[in-house]
């Protein structure tokens, strides 16, 4: 060994590798020059993002051998503290990482395309409820199945700065073209599925099923409206990665559990952590 590393000794390392990851990319798009464009949207700091990175341009790469460009797009409300190379020898791999606060909101809410629109809510804005408008104005020109759509992901964005009250004020003031207490404001969760349970287990209830009506529509209705919330939660913030840990939400029986896992997975840093706390 000595002639192939230079050194006397060495520690022999397990090169078993087992894990099998399943990669799903945010983005992956190919351009006119023939190139790739790969980007992931992270909503938190996370420092194994220059691996994440390398990991993906490696799969990408050995299947389609393309150039790629690669970038992280940071919408998290917290400043960004991401390493994007890696530099050691015989390797120097570099990524972009761009903060969407950089980009001017302006920008994207003259954009055709709706995805845009609601991406302006994460810029940085001296008008936050103008910013609103101008996106809830940009989504009320779709169809209306489009249209309830693109107003939940927006709720789901707002979390993220803390806007969630603002975008339900703005919306309650349009035109009555979306039930938002079926749609919007059912994201929620909790709140939208205790009052579904309660309209569809206790108000539609027929007189004699009153009590089991009760019981068992306001937990279904908590239940289903917290498993919305949850799988959004999850594809937002951890992608294809977040969503194959729905089948184990869906085993889960009690909704102090589900509120639990629904507040972590804001915190969590990793995929992990959440497979750990459904375990």
């Amino acid at each position: 060994m000595k002639i192939l590393t230079g050194f006397e000794t060495a520690k022999f390392l397990d090169v078993q590798f087992p894990e099998i990851k399943y990669r799903q990319p945010d983005l992956l798009i190919e351009l006119p020059d023939d190139s790739l464009f790969h980007m992931e949207m992270q909503a938190q700091n996370d420092n194994d993002m220059d691996c994440r990175e390398l990991d993906y341009f490696c799969v990408i790469y050995c299947k389609l051998r393309k150039p790629i460009h690669q970038l992280v797009l940071y919408v998290g409300d917290g400043k960004l503290n991401m390493c994007n190379e890696i530099k050691v020898s015989g390797l120097h791999f570099k990524y972009q990482i761009i903060d969407i606060r950089d980009i001017d909101c302006k920008e994207l809410l003259e954009s055709d395309d709706p995805g845009d629109n609601i991406l302006a809510i994460l810029c940085k804005t001296k008008d936050a409820d103008g910013t609103i408008r101008g996106i809830l104005a940009k989504l009320y020109e779709l169809p209306l199945k489009d249209r309830i759509d693109y107003v939940l992901k927006l709720l789901t964005l707002s979390r993220l700065r803390s806007l969630t009250e603002a975008v339900k004020r703005e919306v309650k003031k349009m035109p009555v073209t979306i039930d938002i207490t079926k749609d919007v404001l059912y994201l929620d969760g909790l709140e939208e599925g205790l009052l579904k349970g309660k309209r569809e287990g206790l108000f539609e209830g027929k007189r004699e099923g009153l009590f089991e009506g009760k019981r068992e529509g306001l937990f279904e209705g908590k239940r289903e409206g917290l498993f919305e919330g949850i799988e959004l939660g999850l594809e937002l913030k951890f992608g294809i990665a977040g969503l194959e840990l729905m089948n184990m939400v869906k085993a889960v029986n009690t909704v102090d559990k589900l509120e639990e896992f629904k507040n972590l997975i804001k915190k969590a840093s990793s995929v992990d952590e959440l497979k750990e706390f459904l375990r």
